[in-house]
């Protein structure tokens, strides 16, 4: 019965002290559960850092690959050109009939054309047009009277365009109206 008087009688303070401890309890249960959830994070963050790693690596070597092979195909496209020059070249050698020869010339032009036109490469247009800085490269002017300021009177270079974007700009010559 004494006994029973103890439990009945126990202090307030020493409620809360058994109260704290069993929150302290499961405080650290939580703590240790939480702690073994950040590893297996960490773990996986881990994994996946080295997948993207060998991605990475994978595509760079697969872009390098399709770079090399894609040149390639252009070579092996072109390569029908410089027989062709070699063929003029040797009737040249052979033979004194000019007309034949800027013949053939002409046509290895038309078939490079063609070429440059099939790989998406266009001249960019000077004829007839005004100065425009994105595609044109002015090398001089020439004073006129009439034509207007920045009208292109002639074409020193082609300039070429890689499917829309300009890969070598048109040296031009300019006007510049008289005053």
């Amino acid at each position: 019965m004494n006994q029973e008087k103890n439990n009945e009688e126990k202090s307030p303070d020493q409620l809360t002290l058994e109260q704290k401890l069993n929150e302290l309890a499961l405080l650290k249960e939580s703590l240790d559960e939480q702690k073994q959830k950040a590893a297996e994070y960490y773990d996986q963050l881990l994994r996946l850092k080295a997948e993207f790693e060998n991605y990475r690596r994978r595509v760079e070597k697969e872009k390098l690959y399709l770079v090399k092979f894609g040149q390639e195909g252009v070579l092996l496209k072109m390569l029908p050109f410089i027989d062709n020059v070699e063929r003029a070249l040797q009737a040249a050698r052979e033979h004194d009939n000019h007309k034949t020869i800027l013949e053939g010339l002409v046509m290895i032009e038309k078939e490079f054309r063609n070429f440059l036109k099939q790989e998406g490469v266009e001249p960019i247009k000077t004829h007839q047009e005004k100065l425009d800085p994105s595609l044109h490269h002015v090398v001089s002017q020439e004073e006129s009277a009439d034509q207007e300021d920045d009208d292109i009177l002639e074409e020193i270079q082609k300039g070429y365009s890689y499917k829309g974007t300009v890969i070598r700009p048109a040296l031009v010559k300019v006007a510049k109206r008289k005053q």
